[in-house]
């Protein structure tokens, strides 16, 4: 019975050990593998936040592919996410040759000593980690950053006086809340230029974004903003408020209508002759351009009135971005002469906005502004005569009752010779004319036009 046992004892003993030899026998993990960062290099040594620079590696591991090689900057004691490359391939070693992105970010010291942390891992669970240090990290400082704001308005922001980390436009006039990004670069078009830092909104904080990141909003409690500021080591923005100046033309005093089936804004308003009016919300855009005979565009906030003091409403095209004019009592001879036409209209930035034959609404015609006994300035807006009618045409009248018309050949032509036509017909530009803004300079008593390009304000 005891050898029975003993022989019992050994036979457990042995299959125990056999058992303990076998590390997959019931499905275990096998033995990490640990990967093996041989030699790293990031070059140069001292480098601006902001800018790349080259790292250089031979990484490898005994027995598993390598997964990735992943870097961060250490600066005053915190961890910054540098980038991680990506080494699967299903090779268990790599030569690593990339130029790395250093990002910017908030509370960043000047010329201070940072580190890289570089840690390669396997497929599995094995890693290593190593330290590169010898590093000296500046701060980028510019002479000029832009606000851009989505609406189209940029506004230079410049270095403050004892504080070059701090950025400031301080005479403007803005909504009292805004979206916008903040860029090192705009191109000639004031869009933003993105080979340039752009910062933005990154899961809402201020961050340095690319094409795709977000707006910031920006809310000044008050009617209006009237400084900007961006602090540039903080990553913060603030706005100085104000309240509206008057008088002012506002989008909320305007009353949204459609004509001719087009949006519009309209407003009664009592205008005085060289007054200067305050604009503010749309109607201070840049891209929008106020009637050029009757207005002088002073600043994107400030208009002048240049026409008789009286009664008037003005038209908000939101579509087309001009403001147009017409007196409260119906136009006509001496005060003013009316032009109407087909492939002329009111200038625009955005849009080959024109007139037809008519007078029923502000699009039909245009408004000369009499600016002298008999002497009357209209500018308008000429398609080339090969676009869309394959003819442009149009008359001066004394009144809307298709009154006191005079054709081509009652008139003398001086200036731009772009005017053609045959005796009793009406003025035509000539084929192959420069579409584009032209004033017209109207002597009704002596017959003659006058005509000169002008370029938007």
């Amino acid at each position: 019975m005891k050898r029975t046992a003993n022989i019992f004892l050994m036979s457990m003993a042995t299959l125990f050990l056999l058992a303990s030899c076998d590390d997959n026998r019931y499905g275990d993990p096998p033995q990490a593998s640990i990967p093996v960062i041989t030699s790293a290099a990031i070059e140069p040594a001292t480098f601006t936040y902001g800018d790349s620079v080259t790292i250089t590696a031979a990484v490898s591991d005994p027995e598993i592919p390598l997964s990735a090689l992943t870097v961060n900057l250490m600066v005053d004691n915190r961890t910054v996410p540098v980038t991680a490359l990506d080494l699967r391939t299903g090779e268990t070693s790599a030569d690593v040759s990339a130029k790395i992105f250093i990002p910017l970010v908030e509370n960043m010291p000047d010329n201070a000593p940072v580190s890289f942390v570089l840690t390669l891992a396997n497929i599995r669970t094995g890693k290593a980690t190593r330290e590169l240090t010898g590093f000296t990290g500046n701060r980028p400082y510019f002479t000029q950053l832009y606000l851009v704001i989505d609406n189209g308005g940029v506004y230079p922001l410049t270095p403050q006086a004892g504080n070059r980390d701090n950025y400031a436009v301080t005479d403007v006039v803005l909504s009292r809340s805004f979206t916008y990004r903040i860029a090192q670069k705009i191109t000639a078009g004031n869009q933003i230029d993105y080979s340039g830092l752009v910062w933005g909104d990154s899961n809402g904080k201020i961050q340095l974004i690319g094409e795709t990141g977000g707006s910031l909003f920006a809310f000044a409690n008050s009617d209006i903003t009237t400084a900007f500021t961006f602090d540039n080591y903080r990553f913060e923005a603030s706005q100085t408020g104000a309240a509206y100046a008057t008088p002012n033309f506002m989008l909320d005093d305007f009353t949204e209508t459609t004509i001719d089936g087009e949006e519009f804004y309209t407003r009664q308003v009592a205008l005085t002759k060289n007054q200067e009016y305050n604009v503010y919300n749309d109607l201070a855009s840049q891209i929008l351009v106020y009637n050029m005979d009757f207005f002088d565009r002073i600043n994107p906030n400030k208009v002048k009135f240049l026409g008789e003091t009286g009664d008037y409403t003005l038209y908000y095209n939101k579509t087309s971005q001009y403001v147009a004019l017409l007196p409260e009592t119906s136009p006509a001879y001496p005060d003013y002469i009316l032009v109407t036409g087909g492939g002329i209209g009111y200038p625009s930035k955005i849009a080959k906005e024109h007139a037809w034959w008519g007078f029923g609404d502000v699009r039909n015609f245009l408004l000369t502004r009499k600016i002298s006994a008999d002497v009357y300035q209209v500018t308008m807006f000429i398609l080339s005569p090969s676009d869309q009618y394959g003819w442009i045409g149009f008359k001066p009248y004394e009144n809307t009752s298709w009154g006191g018309e005079k054709k081509y050949d009652a008139f003398t032509y001086t200036g731009l010779p772009i005017l053609e036509g045959t005796p009793g017909s009406n003025i035509f530009p000539k084929v192959g004319i420069e579409e584009g803004i032209y004033r017209l300079t109207i002597d009704w008593s002596a017959n003659t036009i006058n005509v000169a390009s002008v370029d938007l304000p």
